[in-house]
């Protein structure tokens, strides 16, 4: 099943950047897929300065999104 996601222009072109001959969607999971790597993704898509309250709520999406993908 694919999902049509929005995401900035800048964003954008950092993925396509990193993309090459490889489809998007093995890209995010290569980004995602190492568990101690979620800080540095973070950060390399400016979210570094994220407040407490906020990163905790980050992490809780994590943890559900690898249950149901990783």
């Amino acid at each position: 099943m694919s999902r049509l996601i929005n995401v900035s222009d800048e964003l954008y072109e950092k993925l396509r950047n990193m993309k090459g001959d490889r489809s998007f969607t093995f890209v995010i999971k290569s980004l995602f897929h190492e568990k101690s790597n979620k800080d540095e993704v973070l950060k390399r898509f400016g979210k570094g300065d994220v407040d407490e309250k906020r990163m905790k709520e980050l992490k809780k999406g994590w943890k559900k999104w690898s249950e149901r993908y990783v």
